[in-house]
């Protein structure tokens, strides 16, 4: 049986943040995209994400802020794509919360920095762009090579033949961009353990904790959604090397001492292993900006922050210079119905 051929001009790997938003920029400048996304839209790295648009507070604790500057001005722009005024018209996304808190000891510093229901999020990113998923698997034996990069992606259903492509596949890259041939770049698989807290009684908590005035950076990061609360932070950076059980206990102790007035009392505590691709650094607060390289005709792109994804945009179309859209033969499948990846705090797709 021939499989179907599909031409675009962009193939994009991966339907993560990265992902849909590279999408959703070239659609909206007239280029034609096919998005590779067979787990779900959504992926994993950004649906594990607490959803905090950064504006880099959290990672100048100590003075030392390569990642704070990029960040910076995160929030803003963020604000004018809620508001319809941005790049992407990100109106419907549910904001759960206008402000962070920081806090230090008996101080408390009040953040511009939204935060998202990511699964809304995901949800308006994919409205724009779902006729232009293609459910199929893009393994490294899956790209077919040449001197220029990438000739086309021998896909078990499909082939597609593009004039750029994108790798956005959050850890997956790594593989990818081996075979594509770039050069070794410095990647790193960061895992850590999450914690989600069912509680009984809603709460309304936004906050990043850091237990002593000379921590480099908070202790705990809460933020809550209705009943479920995802507690993120410096004991989720340790958190990979515990056990559950472990974890568990110690998140319970912290949230007894830096947020007492939660209520506690019959809530149910599980965790969730995510696995952050980011270029190396010796920390997170060590990576300058989010990361796009180009070989050929192939952009490999990592966002390495949620908060960071209108920056990952302006370095993938300045990557791709004087590009212009061309005649596409692939229109789409627009009855699709497109399926959604399941957060790991929630247990329905979203």
């Amino acid at each position: 049986m021939t499989r179907r051929a599909l031409w675009v001009d962009a193939a994009i790997v991966g339907a993560g943040i990265g992902g849909l938003w590279i999408a959703n920029l070239l659609a909206g400048r007239g280029f034609s995209v096919a998005i590779c996304e067979p787990r779900g839209v959504g992926g994993v790295q950004t649906l594990a994400s607490q959803g905090i648009v950064h504006s880099g507070a959290k990672y100048s604790l100590d003075g030392t802020t390569p990642l704070s500057g990029a960040i910076a001005s995160m929030p803003t722009r963020w604000r004018a794509c809620l508001r319809g005024e941005g790049e992407i018209d990100l109106r419907g996304v549910r904001v759960l919360s206008q402000t962070m808190q920081l806090r230090i000891g008996d101080q408390t510093f009040e953040l511009d920095e939204p935060v998202l229901d990511v699964a809304s999020l995901v949800r308006r990113l994919a409205e724009r762009v779902a006729h232009r998923v293609v459910a199929e698997a893009v393994a490294p034996e899956s790209l077919i090579v040449d001197d220029a990069g990438i000739e086309r992606l021998g896909l078990a259903g499909c082939t597609i033949r593009a004039r750029i492509y994108v790798l956005a596949a959050g850890a997956g890259n790594e593989t990818l961009a081996q075979q594509t041939g770039f050069a070794p770049t410095a990647l790193r698989h960061r895992p850590l353990r999450q914690t989600i807290v069912r509680l009984r009684r809603g709460a309304s908590v936004y906050a990043h904790w850091a237990k002593d005035a000379r921590d480099t950076e908070p202790t705990l990061t809460v933020t809550t959604n209705g009943l479920l609360m995802n507690i993120g932070g410096g004991v989720a950076d340790a958190g990979a090397q515990r056990s559950e059980a472990v974890q568990i206990g110690l998140v319970r102790e912290l949230l007894r001492e830096g947020f007492a007035d939660i209520d506690l009392a019959d809530a149910e505590f599980e965790t969730f292993v995510a696995v952050r691709a980011e270029p190396d650094g010796k920390t997170i607060r060590d990576v300058p900006d989010a990361f796009v390289a180009r070989h050929g005709n192939c952009l490999l792109c990592l966002p390495v922050k949620l908060s960071l994804a209108p920056r990952l945009g302006d370095l993938a179309l300045a990557a791709l210079g004087r590009l212009e859209p061309a005649t596409a033969t692939w229109p789409g499948d627009p009855d699709r119905r497109v399926v959604f990846a399941t957060p790991p705090n929630h247990p329905t797709p979203c």
